[in-house]
């Protein structure tokens, strides 16, 4: 199995979100429910999402931007809400996020306790080549200085190759950054933030391979049945008129 199954050319563009679609109307699910009356009621709805992987969720100015969290303004605006975005480290949202009504931020069934949507989004893996490295077969990474963030997906399809990393990083942008320095040849990370990266910064390559994809839900808090069934609904919404196309396009995805 060879580990670029598809290398992927990137160009250089305008800035991340500049002149993209613009947003698709937000759904209009019927559920009713005491947690989908209170945040009615209070017209806030808080989302958790960790701020530190462009395109899906980042610091756009002052203000945090990406796929993610147009997803969440969707929502918000659904329920006649603002949104209200905590923004948490992946990591601190495994035990769960108090006070957040709902977790956004690249996750898993069973990352982060809580109820699952139907997936958003299927997130593959990709490898990010430092200059003058060509991709090569997946047995051949365990020769390579690969970097990837801790307890990532991409440290998941290193240990499946059998690859021990030479560089762990805590923030994904430290594991492709590694590569720009020179302190690693190579770094597996989720395929969006890979090809922005490439995209922001010259002479990189991308490839991806044949590695399993994961869906990607949003969580909802534990005793919130309503706002699970409102926040499924909406997603289903999305998915059958063209939104979540929509919302990929306007990032690229």
């Amino acid at each position: 199995m060879l580990a670029a199954s598809a290398v992927l050319l990137v160009v250089a563009c305008n800035p991340l979100g500049a002149g993209r679609p613009s947003l698709p109307a937000p759904p209009h699910p019927v559920v009713q429910g005491p947690v989908v009356a209170a945040i009615r009621r209070t017209g806030v709805l808080r989302v958790a999402s960790d701020l530190s992987y462009p395109p899906l969720a980042y610091h756009d100015g002052t203000s945090p931007g990406g796929f993610e969290i147009d997803l969440a303004g969707l929502l918000a605006k659904a329920l006649g809400a603002r949104l209200d975005v905590v923004d948490t480290p992946r990591a601190a949202m495994r035990p769960g996020v108090a006070g957040a009504d709902l977790l956004i931020s690249q996750l898993t069934r069973g990352d982060a306790p809580g109820l699952s949507s139907p997936p958003y989004y299927v997130m593959r893996q990709a490898i990010l080549w430092r200059e003058g490295e060509s991709p090569v077969p997946d047995r051949a990474l365990r020769g390579l200085r690969l970097a990837v963030q801790a307890r990532s997906r991409g440290q998941t399809v290193a240990e499946q190759l059998g690859v021990a990393p030479a560089v762990v990083t805590y923030e994904p942008s430290e594991a492709l950054g590694a590569v720009s320095r020179g302190q690693a040849q190579a770094a597996i990370a989720d395929l969006p933030l890979v090809v922005e990266y490439a995209r922001t910064h010259r002479r990189l390559a991308v490839s991806t391979g044949r590695w399993v994809e994961v869906p990607l839900v949003v969580v909802v808090r534990q005793d919130a049945p309503d706002l699970l069934a409102f926040t499924s609904a909406a997603i289903r919404e999305l998915e059958q008129t063209g939104g979540l196309a929509r919302l990929r396009q306007r990032w690229h995805l």
